[in-house]
């Protein structure tokens, strides 16, 4: 065999394997393998994200090997839970995920509402208590019979004590 046939056969090589990787990193990549991925915490040591973090781009020893683990495994037949489940298997309950608290988005309309109450209550106080407005003299009527009966009595006791 020539050497121009040698060389032609390395680069096809290369191209093939290239080819090769570049799918399979594409797969382990696919929403699929994203989704199974936020349920499994890294455990590089390094950060604390899910195996999807984005230093599994070549720093990370435990991200990429883990998401062509899940890959497999739904390869072969595996539904979510049972991926989840064989990891957790192999490395604790410590390595699972859950999905965020679906009352998460209450929280910030609830620190308003309370900030909010905290500067009415604040702005009241600083505010001080309403004045009081004196009644005009002879607002009341003379003619209820209720109110004659106690004018009477405060004159009958204004009268003993003179």
């Amino acid at each position: 065999m020539s050497k121009r046939g040698v060389v032609k056969r390395a680069v096809l090589f290369l191209v093939l394997v290239v080819a090769a990787l570049a799918q399979t990193e594409s797969e382990i990549e696919s929403d699929d393998v994203k989704r199974v991925g936020t349920h499994i915490a890294c455990q590089c040591g390094a950060c604390s994200e899910n195996v999807n973090c984005n230093m599994s781009s070549g720093q990370c020893h435990f991200c990429k090997p883990a998401r062509t683990k899940i890959y497999k495994m739904q390869r072969a037949g595996m539904n979510d839970d049972q991926v989840i489940a064989s990891f957790i298997r192999e490395y604790g309950q410590a390595i699972f995920r859950a999905d965020p608290n679906s009352f998460f988005w209450v929280i910030p309309y609830l620190s308003l509402l309370a900030g909010g109450g905290v500067l009415w209550l604040v702005l009241k106080r600083m505010r001080g208590p309403k004045p009081m407005i004196p009644a005009a003299a002879g607002a009341l009527p003379d003619d209820d019979p209720v109110l004659a009966k106690y004018r009477a009595a405060i004159e009958k006791d204004t009268d003993r004590l003179e």
